[in-house]
């Protein structure tokens, strides 16, 4: 189990999984791998805001 949490995500699996993350729950492995990702990232912290801003807005948009 730790030797798959200390593989270190890129950018572009780090959004990958943020995608996903819409659609279907993480595993606990690729939450704590995104986790730390985020925590060293500003681009991607900032992708994921991006995102879940657009899926509210969209929300809204629907009702």
């Amino acid at each position: 189990m730790l030797r798959k949490l200390t593989h270190i995500l890129s950018c572009k699996e780090a959004t990958r999984l943020l995608s996903q993350r819409q659609d279907r729950a993480l595993t606990m492995s690729e939450n704590v791998k995104l986790r730390l990702h985020l925590v060293a990232c500003f681009a991607c912290t900032r992708f994921a805001r991006q995102l879940a801003f657009m899926r509210t807005a969209l929300s809204r948009y629907r009702t």
